[in-house]
């Protein structure tokens, strides 16, 4: 009778032991959300005049005094808290088709986090203070774009070649953020917000030589890219597709 008496109380520790641990997974599932965004970030450049005027008067048009970006991002949330891990793609190109002239690409890559508590959370509108960092490494590639026979490419190929710089940054930032929350595809999304922030972005290196291959560059200006970002664009978290066995017949 004993045994079967404690044969009877170690199964329930187990299967209570069992539902608390599942109980305490589905909370948390309850408790974060996730989803993934995509945004436009733009920002100026008025700080980089020094390097646009001595490209000028070294013959190449300069790169553009707007700065645009792609970050794509995974948003994690809690009623309280959120955080995002970001990739960015950034341009700044003067798109023109000049031909026979030189022209500076400025573009860059990266990847970093933001997140914050949210000062507001209700039906409609969530508040936030976002903080974060970002690891960048920035290229301004130099190109002739010209027309040339054949004979001239092979009788003086460097002539042709791209000039290639580089220089990498750690930015902190931080600002407000908003998104207004929309009712779109509810059949298939959660939630979607249209979401915004303005935030103000400071390098932690300080000034940064270019740098070629095998080269440093000594008298070209660093890249100056503490200044106030807006960003727009979309969140969405789409809905939980559980796998649900089928019945048997």
């Amino acid at each position: 009778m004993k045994n079967k008496l404690l044969l009877i109380a170690s199964f329930l520790i187990v299967f209570s032991r069992t539902a608390n641990a599942q109980t305490e997974a589905d909370t948390t599932v309850r408790l974060f959300k996730s989803g993934m965004a995509i945004y436009a970030e733009l920002g100026l450049l008025p700080n980089n005049k020094a390097i646009r005027d001595q490209l000028t008067q070294l013959g190449v048009k300069p790169f553009e005094g707007l700065m645009g970006s792609i970050v794509l991002a995974r948003r994690t949330e809690s009623e309280k808290w959120f955080s995002e891990g970001r990739i960015i793609i950034m341009n700044s190109t003067n798109y023109t088709t000049d031909k026979n002239v030189k022209k500076a690409y400025l573009s860059g890559i990266g990847i970093g986090t933001d997140g914050g508590p949210k000062l507001v959370n209700t039906s409609r509108w969530n508040v936030m203070i976002p903080l974060g960092v970002d690891l960048m490494l920035y290229r301004l590639n130099i190109k002739s774009n010209g027309n040339a026979t054949i004979g001239q490419v092979i009788n003086n190929p460097s002539s042709f070649q791209a000039v290639k710089l580089f220089t990498p940054n750690v930015n902190i930032h931080g600002g407000l953020g908003v998104d207004y929350k929309m009712n779109l595809f509810p059949k298939v999304n959660d939630k979607v917000y249209l979401s915004g922030k303005v935030t103000y972005h400071q390098p932690l290196l300080g000034k940064r030589k270019w740098k070629g291959e095998n080269v440093t560059i000594s008298d070209l200006p660093s890249l100056k890219v503490n200044q106030v970002y807006v960003q727009v664009g979309f969140v969405v978290f789409p809905k939980p597709h559980d796998k649900k066995w089928g019945k048997m017949h």
